[in-house]
Formats: C-alpha cells, structure tokens, sequence
C-alpha cells in the first residue's frame, strides 16, 4: 500500500512537471525562445492560487495582510491568467532580444520574482511559506466506487492526467495551426515571417504567455495537492531540470516533452530514497543534477534531436544557420 502510495505521487509530480515541459517546449521548441525564467511563472501560479483561496492567517510566522479564501477553481484561473500576464511583461522587455541575452533577461526576471516572494512578507509571508491551503473537492475522499475504496491522491493523479491530456491536445493542436507555423517561421529565421507581413513580436508575445500561464497553472496545481508551498521550491535548479526534459524528449515534440519529463521525474525521485549512509550520501541533491547532466549530454550525444525530436527540424535550422 505504502508503494502504492509513493507511486501515485510520483505519478502526480510528474504530471506537474510535464505541464511545465508542455509549456517550455511552446517557448523553445516551437518559438526557438530562450527562456530561464519558467520557475519564476511556476511560483507566480503557485503564490496567486494560494493567496486567493487562503484567508490571512494561513502564514505560519510572518503576517500576512492579503487573502480571500476564494473557492480553489477561482485560484486555478487566476493563477493561470496572473502568470500569462507577467509572462507577457516581461517578453515586452526583451521580445527583441535573441540567444543569450534573452536567457539572461528571464533568468534575471526569474530571481527578482522569488527575491519578491521570499522578501515581501505581507503578501507571502516571506520564508516561513504559506501552509494549510485548501485541496480541491478533498472533503469527498475517501470514496467507496464499486467496493474499492478511491482515496484523494488517486483522484488528484486522476484530474493531474486529465490536464495534461487536455493541454497536449489543445498545445498541439496550436502547434499545427497556422499561429503554429508562424512560430516554427520565427523560430528557424524571423526575417522570413517579418518579410511576408506577420508581425513577429506579436506573435513572440502570444508564445510567452501561453506556455507562462501553463506554468502558473501547474504551479497552483503543485500549491495544492502538497498544502505548503515555500520559496526554496522555486529554484533556478527547477528550470535546469525541465529544460533538461524537453531536451532529452525532443524540442518541438510535445509527446517527447512528456516523455523526458517521466524520464527526469524518475532519476529525481528514486535518488530521493536512497539511504543517506551510502557513500556520497549526503551529497544526493548534487549527484542529482550530475545525473541529469550525464543523460542529457548521453542523449545529445546518440541523438540529438532528442528521444522523439525530428530530424527534418533540425537539419532546416542548421541550413538556416548556415545561409
């Protein structure tokens, strides 16, 4: 029962995880943006839900001043909307920049989020974290369905696979859509969409707060199955690890997407439970990440598109790279 358990919140993480690869392969894989910033729009989600399904007195040490206690489905939305917006906002600021110095504008905007949320206390309670807040329909489990008892993370891995079918459905659908070719255009070279009239920046924005609402929609996801969400959950290392997904799965493949994710969600999960008495024990979290960095150069090595990637993708890009 007790792995049953463990599997189903796996199950869960990964779930999450994916929403965010989903969302970065809109950015990467689709548009060809550069984008650091994904753990700053999955803290967004995460702090708006709570804040408004929360009253003021959910911080643990610090006083916060702002909450509404709005029912959980009002603070899905919200989240999804607030982190799309500040997306946008900040695509307003670097739309125009490519490569590097886009990473680095997002990633810089990703540090000021979580400098806000640690340091604003009166809206987040800083770094004791919010905690208690409220999980969806959890006053209907357990359920008794035919004589098997259906308890909540089941449910909640149930409506996590739900969401994720959806959003693949509906990003894909984008994907091969005519706005979809436009970000493939944008992505392989931008002065080709410029030169027919579409007008790139446009288009750049709409990409930005599509995949930042995903990810501020899988934030609020993560704040209310796991009750207590705190800063530390926000790192830059969650980026690292969900650029490492898209990679291994194939840039501009959403499948590939899902896939690397279960593949990077398995190597962070079972390192998770072994006993720290091992050798190197204690530095776990480090062989974490040097695991994920061996497979993905492993990957890029034997395939470089990635697990499910295509080729054709990859040999236009280098064709327009060379012109």
């Amino acid at each position: 029962m007790a792995y049953a358990t463990l599997l189903t919140t796996v199950g869960i993480i990964a779930a999450i995880y994916a929403l965010l690869a989903i969302g970065m392969n809109m950015h990467w894989g689709d548009t060809g943006l550069l984008n650091f910033a994904h753990a700053g729009f999955f803290a967004v989600g995460a702090y708006a839900s709570t804040i408004v399904t929360t009253p003021t007195t959910s911080g643990l040490l610090a006083e916060r001043t702002v909450g509404f206690a709005f029912p959980v489905v009002v603070g899905l939305v919200v989240a999804a909307v607030l982190a799309a917006v500040v997306g946008v906002v900040i695509a307003l600021t670097s739309v125009r920049l490519q490569g590097d110095y886009l990473a680095m504008v997002t990633l810089s905007a990703a540090e000021i989020i979580r400098l806000i949320v640690k340091n604003e206390s009166w809206l987040t309670s800083g770094a004791q974290g919010i905690n208690n807040i409220p999980r969806p329909a959890a006053g209907a489990f357990p359920l008794q369905v035919g004589g098997f008892t259906v308890g909540y993370d089941l449910f909640y891995l149930g409506l996590m696979l739900a969401i994720v079918g959806a959003s693949y459905l509906v990003f894909t659908r984008l994907s091969s859509s005519p706005f979809g070719r436009v970000l493939h255009a944008i992505r392989e070279d931008e002065d080709v969409p410029r030169a027919l009239g579409k007008r790139t920046a446009t288009f750049k924005l709409k990409s930005f707060g599509l995949g930042a609402g995903l990810a501020g929609l899988a934030g609020a996801l993560w704040s209310h199955y796991f009750f207590a969400i705190n800063p530390t959950m926000f790192l830059p290392a969650l980026t690292f690890s969900i650029w490492a997904a898209v990679i291994i799965g194939g840039a501009g493949s959403y499948a590939g997407a899902i896939v690397g994710t279960a593949f990077i969600v398995g190597i962070r999960q079972v390192t998770r439970f072994l006993p720290s008495d091992i050798p190197f024990g204690n530095e776990l979290p480090f062989i974490r990440l040097i695991l994920i960095g061996v497979a993905l150069i492993v990957v890029l090595y034997f395939r470089p598109q990635g697990l499910l990637g295509d080729r054709e993708r990859m040999a236009a890009g280098q064709d327009m790279g060379g012109s």
